[in-house]
């Protein structure tokens, strides 16, 4: 079923603008149904007219928002690269990230005002969130310092291809919350791994390869999504 980004008009619910152009290459028609987010709630929604500008639809019901178990939340460093972003966002979205915190490390990315891209990130993780069928689209938050980094989820991975030992086979799969802690493209200094770990973060080894950044917390996420919490 296709989903749409929609407005209210009274009781009905209105794609226009971008959304419309949309709908319109999908061939959509009236009568047809279809998910619309509007104001943070997802509805099921029957067409009832196409204008030249605009689809007018009347919600039949909320759709329940069930978000998989475990959740996950990224903490990706800045990639040199800063255009990388864009394809950490889409992969995160797909692999079932709840969250998407952007650090600025030692070796990242060196854009003065990285928060700018924001806007641009929030949309693309809409737009993954209407393909890939998540509850929810995936929350971008604003970019945080390293140092600043606060442990939040249960239990936090950092992963370190460079230094870990430890496989994913082998760490505690039980809990409700992951975080996951990802380098820039030449990995985090000696003194940010030390801090890192002294915060409580326990370095995490992807096998068989070394990923680039911008897979490497998606792959993470995919493992964990699949083989935690969801007994």
């Amino acid at each position: 079923m296709h989903r749409f980004l929609a407005t209210r008009k009274g009781n009905l619910l209105v794609i226009s603008g971008q959304e419309f152009r949309h709908f319109r290459a999908l061939r959509v028609k009236k009568g047809a149904l279809v998910e619309l987010l509007c104001e943070e709630d997802l509805f099921l929604a029957s067409v009832l007219g196409v204008s030249k500008d605009c689809a007018l639809c009347a919600p039949i019901q909320k759709v329940k928002k069930t978000t998989p178990t475990p959740q996950v939340v990224v903490y990706q460093c800045l990639p040199v690269e800063l255009r990388l972003m864009e394809e950490v966002v889409d992969r995160l979205s797909q692999a079932g990230a709840v969250k998407l915190v952007p650090l600025l490390c030692e070796r990242g990315s060196t854009a003065k005002r990285p928060e700018e891209k924001l806007d641009k990130w929030r949309r693309l993780a809409l737009s993954a969130f209407k393909q890939c069928g998540r509850p929810e689209p995936l929350e971008v938050a604003s970019p945080v310092p390293l140092k600043e980094f606060v442990l939040q989820e249960e239990l936090v991975f950092l992963l370190d291809n460079f230094n870990a030992s430890r496989s994913i086979k082998e760490v505690d799969l039980t809990k409700h919350t992951y975080g996951l802690v990802v380098g820039p493209e030449g990995g985090f200094s000696r003194r940010e791994v030390t801090l890192l770990v002294e915060k409580g973060c326990v370095p995490l080894l992807l096998k068989p390869y070394v990923y680039r950044t911008e897979m490497a917390g998606a792959v993470a996420t995919a493992l964990l999504m699949n083989l935690a919490g969801q007994r």
